[in-house]
């Protein structure tokens, strides 16, 4: 056995001796490897390699020999099967069988000898080169490499020839016909020569006139028929008049159709309710609309509407007023503006920028305790200069945005020490003092001296001053 080597070199297992377990086992260990051996065992008669094995299978249904491989019996194996078949198969030598089937194409390289029969059920196709010997059955797709003088002359189907062609042709009647040359020949005739039959009469006019014949089946104008004349007279024109009438508001009287007016293209026309699906285009220079109440769908008029080029013409709308003026809200080319004139709009509320005098300017004189006097630009300016008893300065205030119309009747002079002018409201962006001037800039409060801001108090309640701080009292 290849891989195997005595283990008992001693002869220890032999009868008569006390054998150890040890002994057994490294023989069996031995032999265990000899089997395990990757090696194999070629069987081919050598030492070690044993015997050759030349029956295979459970019954040794397989013989091999040096020269064959044969089953035990004959026709008792199979080689695949058809769900585990063999790959590819060669042979270099004859392969004899009872029946060969091939499931797939099969190539033939040399010669196909077939001495039985060859049948196709499919079909033959492709090329096929050489003589075909024996009788072939079937549909034959492609002769082309014979021609007739190839193929015996069956006693049905024969062969053309000229001849034959020539003597299978009669002619009767006008035709004679000549089987030597196979030439045709026709004797011209004319209808006058051929008899007239029971069903198809020669033409005569008279024939054809007495074939025609017209039904007047009865309304406007006439029709009648006469020697092969058809003659059709149109309706007069008192029948043509009777199947038309009027409408409403349209008239006809001896075939005049009249609404009441003229309609021309130059006729001035009068319509009371008009309803117009499409455009309505008016050419004219004028329209006139007498109508107590005008309804457009349209959101927005357009005014001038032809004109293309540098604006020249003024637009808007007139207010007709009988024997008075008329008034007017127009768009002024000249001005770039709108204007209504000298007139006056009213209105509950005013949005835009002023510009201009919008009251008469005017001066208040101030008289009491408080002297001197309000002055109204007519603007939004208001300035005031006033003088207050047991005070040497004159306090001016200017650029007031809005004054107000009443001023507390309570104002007055308060307390004997110190002097001081009350108001219920008093609206200015800057109170001059004479050198000291407070001012309003943005949420900012400024306080200046000669013009030079000396402090300033945000909105935050936060105090900025330009010199020293010096507080009293304590905390």
């Amino acid at each position: 056995m290849a891989g195997y080597t005595r283990q008992d070199t001693a002869n220890n297992i032999a009868n008569g001796n006390v054998i150890d377990a040890d002994d057994f086992d490294a023989e069996y260990n031995a032999i265990e490897a000899g089997f395990n051996a990757s090696t194999g065992h070629a069987h081919d008669g050598t030492s070690g390699e044993g015997a050759p094995i030349t029956k295979v299978g459970p019954a040794q249904d397989l013989v091999v020999s040096g020269t064959s491989v044969t089953p035990k019996t004959t026709n008792t194996l199979d080689l695949g099967t058809a769900a585990a078949q063999y790959k590819n198969a060669f042979f270099d030598g004859t392969v004899d069988t009872d029946a060969l089937t091939v499931s797939a194409n099969a190539t033939v390289g040399g010669n196909l000898d077939v001495t039985g029969v060859i049948t196709a059920t499919g079909g033959v196709t492709g090329d096929i080169t050489g003589n075909i010997t024996g009788n072939v059955t079937g549909t034959v797709s492609d002769v082309s490499n014979h021609d007739t003088d190839d193929i015996s002359e069956g006693s049905t189907n024969q062969y053309f020839t000229t001849s034959r062609a020539r003597t299978s042709v009669t002619a009767t009647g006008s035709l004679s016909y000549n089987s030597a040359t196979g030439v045709i020949s026709y004797t011209q005739g004319d209808t006058d020569t051929i008899t007239e039959g029971t069903a198809n009469l020669y033409y005569t006019d008279a024939r054809a006139k007495a074939a025609i014949s017209v039904t007047d089946a009865g309304g406007d104008g006439s029709l009648t028929y006469s020697a092969g004349a058809i003659t059709y007279t149109g309706p007069s024109a008192a029948e043509t008049r009777a199947h038309f009438s009027g409408g409403t508001g349209v008239s006809i009287t001896d075939g005049v159709v009249a609404i009441g007016q003229a309609v021309g293209t130059t006729s001035d026309v009068t319509f009371n309710n008009t309803v117009v699906n499409g455009n309505l285009t008016v050419n004219g220079t004028t329209t006139t609309v007498n109508t107590e109440t005008l309804n457009l769908a349209d959101n927005q008029i357009v005014l001038n509407s032809n004109e293309t080029g540098t604006p020249t013409q003024n637009g808007g709308i007139e207010i007709e007023r009988g024997t008075a003026a008329n008034k007017t809200l127009v768009w002024n080319e000249a001005d770039d503006k709108w204007t209504v004139g000298s007139e006056t709009f009213v209105a509950g509320t005013f949005e835009g920028v002023l510009s201009g005098t919008l009251a008469t300017p005017r001066t208040i004189a101030l008289s009491g305790d408080v002297s001197g006097s309000a002055s109204f630009d007519g603007g939004s300016n208001v300035t005031i200069s006033a003088t207050v008893a047991d005070d040497s300065h004159n306090h001016v205030i200017s650029n007031i945005d809005g004054l107000q119309t009443e001023i507390d009747t309570k104002a007055e002079l308060a307390g004997s020490g110190s002097q001081a002018f009350s108001a219920s409201t008093l609206n200015a962006t800057t109170v001059d003092l004479g050198e000291w001037t407070v001012t309003q800039s943005g949420t900012d409060l400024k306080f200046a001296y000669n013009g030079i801001n000396r402090m300033k108090l945000d909105s935050s309640g936060n105090l900025t001053v330009e010199g020293n701080i010096t507080a009293y009292g304590s905390a």
